[in-house]
């Protein structure tokens, strides 16, 4: 993994341990939980590399379970299926290769705080001065979180790209491409 890529993932991981324990009766991600895994995403390079990495670690019966997975997902994918399911997520609803998820993964359900007019209005959950809020509809069904709670997600996507662009570059690569998780899963030797 690249030392600023671990630098930014150390410090988004910092950032949801306090949030949820600081919430934890408000927030209802557990393991097992997946309906945030139900999108078709695609990564960075330098995302695409530790998903690779988490692949490789995987036994050999369960790289070929998330291959399988990855290709009927890849194909559903091409012929317009809206019904999606990310190709990392096993039967019990856990992730294949959890520790080596990319970060928009990693901050799924907790509270973000995106550009106003960024996300799609049905995503907003509050409106403040510096920007629009959105989380998992099953979390801060209590209490609206409050702004110690609020992940500035349109940071962490400006340091991403900045992180994704200098691995690009440093190893060859555009630092423009994209790479679909269902194609990383699908690519997966088993």
């Amino acid at each position: 993994m690249s030392d600023e890529y671990r630098a930014l993932v150390d410090k988004v991981e910092a950032f949801t341990r306090v949030a949820f324990a600081r919430r934890r009766t408000d927030m209802a991600c557990h393991a097992g939980c997946s309906s945030c895994c139900e999108a078709w995403l695609t990564v960075s390079a330098v995302e695409a590399a530790e998903l690779r990495a988490g692949l490789q670690a995987l036994p050999p019966e369960a790289r070929a379970r998330v291959a399988e997975r990855g290709m009927r997902e890849q194909a559903r994918e091409a012929e317009g299926a809206t019904d999606a399911r990310c190709a990392m997520l096993e039967l019990d609803g856990r992730c294949a290769v959890y520790a080596h998820r990319p970060l928009v993964c990693r901050t799924q359900g907790y509270a973000l705080r995106y550009p106003a007019g960024f996300m799609p209005e049905a995503a907003v959950r509050a409106r403040t001065s510096t920007g629009d809020v959105t989380h998992c509809p099953l979390n801060f069904t209590h209490m609206a979180p409050h702004a110690e709670d609020v992940l500035d997600a349109e940071r962490v996507d400006q340091i991403l790209t900045v992180v994704g662009q200098r691995f690009a570059l440093a190893t060859g690569g555009d630092p423009s491409a994209r790479f679909a998780i269902s194609a990383l899963t699908a690519e997966a030797p088993g």
